[in-house]
């Protein structure tokens, strides 16, 4: 890998020029960096006589694979799996060339899609998908172009256009970050271009104030987002060729950054976008990243860095060949400690690319390296997929053998799965795999791409497999690329996030019932049922609001009743994993017209931490004096004392200042007019 360029190029255009003009030699399949660089082992002819291949025998969909072809730019990381309809099967999202495809599971197209885009202008990176408008549903965003130039595209669920987009922006954009930079409910998008810019853009295509940053080179990678210094306020990750931006939402650049790689004369980086993790216990963020260089004793540089640009002790750390990928997080030897694991980027005649994990002390794991392999280009994916309550890692393999590429799948003493290595037509490199349950029956689905890299026939294939397998979304690490769908590269350990409802509340104007509701954080989380009832025990679904997968981020919706009952009626949350089971939240109760008698509802959340809300209902204007007593009676707050009008309340009561324990609410209300005395209680558990 110590050549000079000028040997590299040569050989780059001997070897173009010999598969051009003789059909009988073998093809390359070397993809370049950034800088247009190739590795020498990339550069070799792969043999097409690998002798280590197996029949898994897993069953493909009906329908699949599909096909497509690319144009110019092969496609890289690969699908997506999100909710684009009213059922509870998820659709997959993947590009090729200059179409954009939404399929279902039996591999028809989703109503309203395929998309397809002028010339030259191809959908090479994965898409993204959350909620940028607010609306309640999640969009389609994708950074679409080429040589010629780049639009950000947003589409709803149906394939219409979002307000506002496409958007122009620079040649060759990068896959799209979608995060709630501002707290406000929507999701805000996160990209950057061969043309040195970063940008980001509200979901009505409005640029965010403070943005576009300037680079000093173009972008290397895709984004990541996440709140690194744990100050309140939401970062931006992103790398150039040389150096490692983190700015705060508002496009300030954080003390310490610019970091700048170790070769930042000839060394790169390519494609290896950032993980954020909270390695040390501290509450901030880590930011691991991987480069590559000629020049330095290594091939491959995985860093690991801390909040305020400064290299967690132990790191840097350099293997021997180039790094693709992006880096992975799991604690995957079971001591409680995250470990750092990376797969090595090549292709030779011969197994030459390992796999590689790191301690947080930057000691090589047990086991590791594990290899030689083939070598990998897309992030490895963790997970426990035969339930031995010991991880695996999956990777793509860069070979083709026969016309055929695959997955392979290792336990954590480097001997392969059983059966377990799926093959695809052509070549997976770039091609992140995909966990999940797709139709909801239990059993884990496995999606995968690949293409040729034949100049003239540039085929892409999209496979969907039924493992067989039980499916357990807590054992999965990165079911997708960076995570989720909205790709923000945040590590959440799937064992200990559920998805946590921060509140739930409703209220009435002019006859209209607004539900609004926040997740502090979300696990696998398809979407909500929204369901109504008049009498609090026959319950209709009257909506569906999508979810935002595997969050750490927390999120707000909202849903709009413009039909609701006249007088006294009951709403609750049905949550929905991927795996079709399902938790309900608590109720929550409106009164729509003339009320005809006092309420004071159950607080909510309760138990509760620090705060929770308390709701009840005037039928007129009345005196109300409300009261927090503890279980001897005294008094601890007095919440209210005075003279309010008729309809419906709702007061916070904040218990910070108290111990744990129970509590309850008293109220005392007596109208103005009539004289009608009401009293009442509930009881309130304060669990800190």
């Amino acid at each position: 890998m110590k050549q000079i360029f000028s040997y590299v190029f040569f050989i780059f255009i001997f070897l173009t020029f010999l598969n051009v003009t003789s059909s009988a030699q073998t093809k390359t399949s070397f993809i370049p960096d950034l800088d247009e660089f190739a590795p020498i082992s990339e550069i070799i002819a792969e043999s097409n006589n690998y002798s280590d291949m197996y029949d898994p025998g897993f069953t493909v969909y009906p329908g699949f694979p599909k096909q497509g072809l690319y144009s110019v730019i092969s496609p890289k990381t690969g699908a997506i799996f999100c909710n684009l309809d009213a059922d509870a099967e998820m659709e997959i999202i993947f590009g090729a060339g200059e179409t954009l495809y939404a399929v279902n599971l039996d591999g028809s197209a989703v109503t309203g899609w395929p998309k397809t885009f002028t010339q030259y202008y191809e959908a090479v990176w994965t898409v993204s998908f959350g909620d940028i408008d607010g609306d309640g549903e999640g969009e389609v965003v994708a950074g679409i172009g080429g040589p010629l130039g780049g639009h950000i595209q947003a589409f709803k669920k149906d394939g219409s256009s979002v307000t506002g987009f496409p958007v122009n922006v620079g040649k060759y954009p990068m896959s799209p970050t979608l995060s709630d930079l501002d707290d406000n409910g929507t999701m805000e998008i996160i990209l950057g271009t061969r043309t040195g810019q970063a940008y980001v853009y509200k979901g009505d295509g409005t640029v965010y104030p403070g943005w576009p940053k300037v680079m000093d080179r173009y972008v290397g990678a895709s984004a990541s987002a996440g709140d690194v210094n744990a100050d309140g306020v939401m970062d931006v990750v992103m790398e150039s060729r040389n150096l490692l931006y983190v700015w705060n939402k508002d496009g300030q650049i954080l003390p310490g950054f610019p970091f700048s790689i170790l070769d930042s004369l000839v060394g790169s980086n390519s494609y290896s976008a950032p993980v954020l993790v909270d390695l040390t216990g501290d509450g901030k963020l880590e930011i691991v990243f991987c480069s590559h260089s000629d020049v330095t004793n290594a091939g491959g540089i995985i860093y690991a860095v801390k909040h305020d640009g400064t290299n967690l002790p132990g790191f840097p750390k350099t293997v021997p060949n180039w790094i693709y990928g992006a880096p992975i997080v799991a604690d995957i030897d079971g001591d409680s400690q995250l470990e750092i694991i990376i797969g090595e980027y090549g292709s030779s005649p011969t197994p030459a690319f390992s796999v590689f994990a790191y301690n947080l002390d930057g000691s090589l794991a047990t086991n590791f390296p594990m290899g030689p392999y083939h070598g990998s280009a897309n992030q490895i994916t963790v997970a426990d997929i035969d339930n031995d309550n010991q991880f695996e890692i999956i990777f793509d393999e860069n070979l083709t053998e026969g016309g055929l590429g695959r997955y392979r799948a290792l336990n954590m003493d480097g001997t392969d799965v059983s059966g377990l290595l799926f093959f695809l037509m052509q070549n997976t490199s770039f091609q992140q795999p995909l966990l999940g349950d797709l139709n909801n029956d239990g059993i884990l689905d496995l999606v995968g791409g690949s293409f040729n890299f034949d100049i003239n026939n540039k085929q892409v294939f999209l496979y969907v497999w039924n493992t067989g397998l039980p499916y357990n979304p807590t054992k999965i690490v990165n079911a997708m690329y960076q995570f989720n769908p909205q790709h923000t590269g945040i590590f959440v350990d799937p064992s200990t996030i559920p998805v946590e409802l921060e509140s739930f509340t409703a209220s009435v104007n002019s006859n209209i019932v607004n539900l609004n509701w926040v997740t502090a954080t979300e696990l696998n989380n398809t979407g909500f049922d929204i369901e109504q009832s008049i009498d609090n025990s026959s319950w209709n679904k009257i909506g569906f609001v999508i979810g935002n997968g595997t969050t750490t981020e927390k999120s707000f919706y909202t849903f709009t009743d413009k039909n609701p009952y006249e007088g006294k009626s009951y709403y609750r949350l049905k949550q929905i994993d991927y795996d079709g089971t399902f938790t309900y939240s608590n109720m929550v109760s409106v009164s729509i017209g003339l009320l005809n008698d006092f309420s004071l509802d159950q607080n909510y959340p309760n138990p509760f931490n620090p705060a929770t809300i308390i709701k009840y209902n005037l039928p007129e204007e009345s005196t109300v004096q409300m009261m927090v007593v503890n279980i001897l009676g005294e008094v601890v707050t007095e919440l209210i004392n005075e003279v309010e009008a008729s309809g419906s309340h709702q007061i916070i009561f904040n218990a910070s200042n108290l111990t744990s324990g129970i509590y309850f609410v008293k109220i005392n209300a007596t109208t103005l007019n009539s004289g009608k005395a009401y009293s009442s209680m509930i009881k309130m558990i304060y669990m800190k």
